[in-house]
């Protein structure tokens, strides 16, 4: 399918890519045990912040060395493709043979990541424009201010949420309306200058341990999520993610494929597999050997890059073939992670067969 600049199936990208964002997110902080996810936390946060921030001068200096932008369009381009995307990365690690405490770990940096692209595209792109210059205070306010809303109304709607079901007051039909508030969630925290991925997960991890929550309070909380709703919503979410990467397919024409944009987004996929590796090498040393790969090759780009990445143009900034290298690089990433979690996933599972048949000759 070719893709136009006014094609309808590109107008649809920020309706589909918010949509994947809010169930995929909320279905994967369900799962997180909310004491072994707050240990996480730092060390993923820290992990995130040194990864996009090496990956961003490291794609400024390709950029600048290669294709003669400035350094500023340089970080635009490493802003732009310098997160990993949490629909991807919550699909492909879900079903991994790796700790838990790793998988906490990517599923963290993701929607962290979702965050800093598009706050980091936008302010380089007023910056480029010369809109304003951003002191580092108002930077770091900004950042703080959007995560701050986002948990606050997570947090809100969650209490809400469990106050209801506990009254019987959402009984037919809960999954819907819950559905529903997740929506209204997501567009009130983005309206109100707050990251709805984060509002979305916190309500989410909020739900998913409701009881322990109602234990610390000496409350007798109502599980709010029961069996027959967590079986309907991994059928919903199963849809969602097989629906999305259609949808990435379908955003691909065939200019996309030539020689420069493959040659450039080869070279920021190296980029990025090389930040990872010296900053996994840094933090995380006691990781067993197939948590350090699926760390390392666990980097797909998607949601946030594939919407941010017409922003330049729209802003009246002339880049050549922004778009199209962004969207080689979500495309390549996408093939490298999966090869990666089907290399290792493999080699896991024939280690474990292994010593099956060898407890079987005992």
């Amino acid at each position: 399918v070719e893709v136009g600049e006014n094609s309808p199936i590109l107008d649809l990208l920020p309706f589909i890519s918010s949509l994947a964002l809010i169930l995929l997110l909320f279905d994967g902080s369900m799962e997180f045990d909310i004491f072994s996810f707050a240990k996480t936390i730092p060390k993923s946060t820290l992990f995130t912040l040194l990864v996009f921030i090496l990956t961003i001068l490291g794609v400024a200096s390709l950029a600048s060395a290669f294709l003669g932008w400035s350094f500023l369009d340089g970080l635009l381009l490493g802003a732009v493709v310098g997160g990993s995307s949490g629909a991807v990365v919550i699909s492909l690690v879900e079903g991994a043979k790796i700790k838990k405490e790793t998988k906490n770990l990517l599923t963290v940096e993701s929607t962290i990541t979702d965050a800093l692209v598009i706050l980091t595209a936008v302010i380089l792109i007023q910056l480029i424009s010369a809109q304003f210059a951003p002191e580092a205070g108002k930077v770091a306010g900004l950042f703080l201010s959007s995560f701050t809303i986002a948990i606050a109304l997570g947090l809100a709607a969650a209490f809400l949420w469990i106050f209801l079901l506990n009254r019987g007051e959402v009984e037919n039909y809960s999954y819907m309306l819950m559905l529903a508030l997740l929506f209204v969630l997501y567009s009130i925290t983005e309206a109100t200058g707050g990251n709805g991925g984060i509002a979305v997960f916190t309500f989410g991890l909020t739900l998913g341990n409701a009881r322990k929550i109602g234990k610390l309070v000496k409350a007798d909380w109502t599980n709010p999520l029961k069996r027959s709703t967590r079986i309907f919503h991994d059928e919903v979410s199963f849809f969602v993610r097989t629906f999305f990467f259609v949808y990435v397919g379908m955003l691909f024409s065939a200019r996309y494929f030539s020689l420069e944009i493959i040659g450039v987004a080869l070279g920021i996929l190296l980029i990025v597999l090389i930040c990872r590796f010296l900053v996994q090498r840094l933090m995380l040393k006691e990781l067993p050997p197939p948590d350090k790969n699926m760390v390392i090759t666990m980097m797909p780009r998607g949601l946030a890059a594939a919407v941010v990445a017409s922003l330049p143009a729209t802003s009246g900034l002339i880049l050549p073939l922004f778009k199209e290298y962004v969207f080689m690089v979500i495309l390549l990433t996408n093939i490298a992670a999966t090869l990666g979690v089907f290399l290792f996933h493999s080699e896991e599972v024939k280690k474990e067969d292994k010593v099956e048949e060898e407890k079987v000759s005992l």
